[in-house]
């Protein structure tokens, strides 16, 4: 088999090395530099990261509960394709939590949904400003960023972090659909009017303009699908 090239950071000793490692081999599945399919080595992986089999065990088995990744007693660790039922599922998660979160946007004190308000505008100044060879992974991130900031109405930290755990095929399919199929100015565009309708509280319009551009992704995937069919499941 041939071997397996990947960029591979230097770990921080300061942190768990299985998060570190979990959230290097994420970002590569995410991006389709570790495509669905690819095999992946216990044994590789910790020779690359310089560290033991446990936490490289510990990050393989995070990525399967994340459904990116199929791990074949005596055979190894595949790359999952992107599953469509599971990105139904997601639309539907992401909605429920991130809707539920805007109409409690009402009950904040002004000084608190104030300060809310104003993280979401110096998110969406800096999308505006987005430019350069990185801009899908930038815009990804600030994407990530401003959709976590609504979560924060809900004033706990469990909704993101639920969502964070069920998104990942998502963010598969929207790494390759920004400024392609998905114009980022038209991602841009939705950000402003569901933060324009909770600024307003017009949370009803807000949570409909929510609903529409997260389900989006429902129409995107086939466009992606009809080039990389061998990505699907």
């Amino acid at each position: 088999m041939k071997k397996l090239e990947i960029p591979t950071p230097k770990l921080n000793a300061e942190a768990p090395a299985a998060r570190q490692i979990y959230s290097h081999l994420r970002s590569l599945i995410i991006v389709n530099t570790l495509q669905p399919g690819m095999r992946l080595s216990e044994n590789d992986l910790a020779a690359r990261y310089e560290v033991s089999r446990q936490p490289v065990r510990e990050a393989l088995t995070h990525l399967e509960h994340d459904g990116l990744l199929e791990i074949k007693p005596q055979r190894g660790s595949f790359i999952r394709k992107i599953s469509v039922p599971n990105l139904e599922g997601i639309c539907f998660v992401r909605c429920a939590i991130e809707s539920q979160a805007i109409l409690e946007s009402v009950s904040l004190s002004p000084q608190d949904f104030s300060l809310i308000i104003k993280g979401m505008e110096s998110n969406l100044n800096a999308q505006r400003a987005l430019s350069g060879p990185t801009l899908r992974e930038d815009f990804l991130r600030l994407d990530d960023d401003f959709h976590r900031i609504i979560c924060s109405f809900a004033r706990n930290d469990l909704p993101w972090e639920l969502i964070q755990s069920v998104k990942a095929n998502m963010d598969r399919i929207r790494f390759f659909t920004i400024e392609g199929v998905s114009r980022l100015e038209n991602l841009i565009a939705a950000h402003a009017a569901v933060l324009e309708g909770i600024r307003t509280h017009n949370v009803f319009l807000a949570v409909g303009m929510l609903k529409e551009h997260l389900y989006e992704i429902l129409s995107t995937y086939k466009m992606v699908m009809a080039e990389n069919a061998d990505w699907f499941d």
